[in-house]
């Protein structure tokens, strides 16, 4: 069996087409009665699961009327109606956070094939214990495809943080990581994403699926081949930077030497100006 990858990202969020609401054109409708949904739970009953219990605690403090919350969590968080798309709050939180989760590809683990059945019990094997290791992810809906070209997991999952001010239990990614034991700063969701990799590439092991060798980045993870040919391709287009840095800093002394000597041009399209040959000849 040829050694494979795992993809582990974060996706749009939208149950809709995790549901099949409605037929994606990369669907074989045939085959979506086998799709396995582990959870589905609506978005307006996992904020009331959530949080309804910290929004009565948090208006039983408050004296002033105005201050309290009277439309619900999902509302004073986001300033919008319950979603089933993901809503960016103002302060960067989303509603919900999506992760997409994937072992091989369509050329090695294409459905049909023995591969794409083990991938898919391996699949439902970490799915089954999510929860357990993510305790301040609520997961409120998830979905294995095998609809598609390859099997993989949609996991939709509310981050739930306590804090000592405001609302004591709220919408937080941050805090969430930071309970579940991954620190703080910008890379805390990296080292999620990578430990839960980590549990998946075991189990694949146990189901006698060798995983590739990866090179680890920023919430992604690549093959060495991979990796060389991203590292390739961002060395090319820093050489790109570079030239048209080049070109653009003498552009703008041609612009400044013409300015001071009042070298007169006409402006045409598509952002272009022409000179007669006596003032170029100047310039």
């Amino acid at each position: 069996m040829k050694a494979k990858t795992i993809s582990h990202c974060q996706g749009k969020g939208s149950l809709s087409h995790n549901n099949r609401a409605f037929k994606p054109k990369n669907v074989d409708s045939s085959r979506s009665s086998q799709n396995v949904t582990f959870v589905n739970m609506s978005i307006t009953e996992a904020y009331d699961k959530c949080f309804s219990e910290a929004v009565e605690r948090y208006n039983a403090k408050q004296k002033r009327a105005d201050r309290r919350i009277k439309d619900g969590y999902f509302r004073y968080a986001f300033s919008h109606a319950p979603s089933n798309n993901v809503i960016t709050a103002a302060d960067k939180r989303k509603s919900f956070y999506e992760d997409v989760v994937q072992i091989g590809d369509r050329s090695d683990t294409g459905i049909g094939t023995a591969d794409a059945e083990t991938a898919a019990k391996c699949l439902t094997e970490y799915m089954q214990g999510f929860s357990e290791r993510n305790p301040n992810f609520f997961v409120f809906n998830a979905v294995l495809h095998v609809d598609e070209a390859t099997p993989h997991l949609h996991i939709d999952y509310i981050p739930i943080g306590h804090y000592k001010r405001g609302v004591d239990t709220q919408n937080g990614l941050a805090q969430a990581l930071k309970e579940m034991g991954y620190g703080e700063g910008e890379n805390t969701i990296n080292r999620w994403r990578l430990a839960e990799r980590d549990v998946l590439a075991e189990i694949c092991r146990k189901h006698e699926i060798e995983i590739a060798e990866t090179q680890k980045g920023r919430g992604y993870t690549y093959t060495v081949e991979q990796y060389k040919q991203h590292k390739d391709t961002i060395s090319a287009l820093e050489q790109q930077k570079a030239e048209l840095s080049d070109n653009l800093d003498e552009l703008k002394l041609l612009n400044d030497a013409a300015e001071s000597e009042g070298i007169e041009s006409t402006k045409l399209p598509f952002n272009k100006r022409m000179v007669s040959e006596e003032e170029f000849s100047k310039l």
